[in-house]
């Protein structure tokens, strides 16, 4: 059974819809950039900082209003539309997103198009840790010479907490942004702690990643600035290369405390 939703227009389905969340997982109220690599793509952006994806090439079929019970063709998520996006804020990481479409036109199927597709932007190093949110601000340079490893992916095991993600920057440098932090243990013989483990480690594709002496960096910033495509995706970086990572390095995390921790690539 299929439902129309608030941001659908009245005279055609819409295929998804997209919204973003922080560096701290909280609904995004700023705007982003979307673009599309794909010709042909139709998007809007809806209420409450949705960008809902109207039209794409060869799945016409979706999006007529009085839909067939079965037999739809593409099948559903066979088909990758790769998006660039770069939020407003300066606070928070562009990054590269691939949303797997058709969605399913029926409410209660496991995909459904009238859930929007919840994407997560990471925290820019510029962002700024608040109240009691732990922070670790990591550094990522190649081996050999030293060169800052821009477009890497850096990954952070906290101690009983989710795995977090971030993008370094023209300078190397990533931040994680942790809230939640533990400082006691309930359990019998409970604790308490001034902070708990965890764990960096980076993933970097040579091919996609951007590498940088200490003097073309302030230039490499800049560029930075102004690229509106050519991200990375992190979870296409995860499914392809978390084998080739490197080297745990580890680090501790305080409730409003700022910890560092430099990795080092090598490619092998």
């Amino acid at each position: 059974m299929s439902a129309v939703i608030t941001w659908e227009p009245v005279d055609r389905r819409v295929l998804a819809a997209l919204v973003f969340t922080d560096a701290l997982g909280a609904p995004l109220r700023s705007g982003v950039s979307v673009q599309a690599l794909v010709p042909g793509l139709k998007l809007f952006s809806a209420r409450g900082g949705k960008v809902v994806v109207a039209q794409a090439p060869g799945l016409s079929a979706y999006t007529e209003f009085d839909l067939p019970a079965a037999g739809l063709q593409p099948p559903l998520g066979s088909v990758d539309v790769v998006l660039d996006i770069r939020p407003s804020d300066p606070t928070l990481a562009p990054r590269r997103f691939t949303l797997k479409l058709p969605r399913d036109p029926d409410s209660s199927g496991a995909t459904p198009s009238t859930t929007p597709v919840v994407v997560p932007l990471f925290s820019a190093p510029c962002g700024i840790p608040l109240g009691l949110t732990a922070a670790v601000r990591v550094s990522l340079h190649r081996t050999d010479d030293g060169f800052a490893v821009e477009h890497g992916l850096v990954r952070l095991r906290p101690d009983n907490l989710p795995e977090q993600y971030a993008v370094t920057d023209a300078a190397g440098e990533a931040l994680f942004l942790v809230a939640g932090v533990p400082l006691t243990s309930p359990a019998a013989g409970a604790t308490v702690t001034s902070d708990i483990g965890g764990a960096v480690d980076a993933i970097v594709d040579p091919a996609l990643a951007l590498f940088h002496a200490p003097a073309d960096i302030t230039a490499a910033r800049l560029a930075s600035r102004s690229r509106v495509s050519g991200f990375v995706d992190p979870d296409d970086l995860v499914a392809r290369l978390s084998a080739k990572a490197t080297a745990a390095t580890d680090v501790r995390l305080a409730c409003g405390q700022t910890t560092t921790a430099s990795i080092d690539w090598a490619k092998s």
